[in-house]
């Protein structure tokens, strides 16, 4: 879980400067860095899928409220 908290905290720490010219678009965050941002959930997640194969990435729509979210594979215990 510790990726996740990261990629989390990177998130909301980036996110008064990625709603500037991204809001509503989704961002792919691995650890701490920003590494891509797309138009639709389904390609950012195939864009994560394409670089990392199965090693844990982060998507997240670029939004100031907050959305309810699911996960595409069980994280584990």
């Amino acid at each position: 879980m510790l990726t996740l908290q990261t990629e989390q905290r990177a998130y909301e720490a980036l996110l008064p400067r990625m709603l500037k010219d991204n809001d509503g678009r989704f961002v792919v965050i691995r650890g701490s860095e920003v590494c891509n941002v797309l138009g639709t959930y389904e390609e950012a997640l195939n864009w994560g899928y394409n670089q990392f194969g199965l090693e844990p990435f982060f998507v997240k729509q670029i939004s100031a409220e907050e959305h309810v979210a699911h996960f595409s594979r069980d994280l584990g215990p």
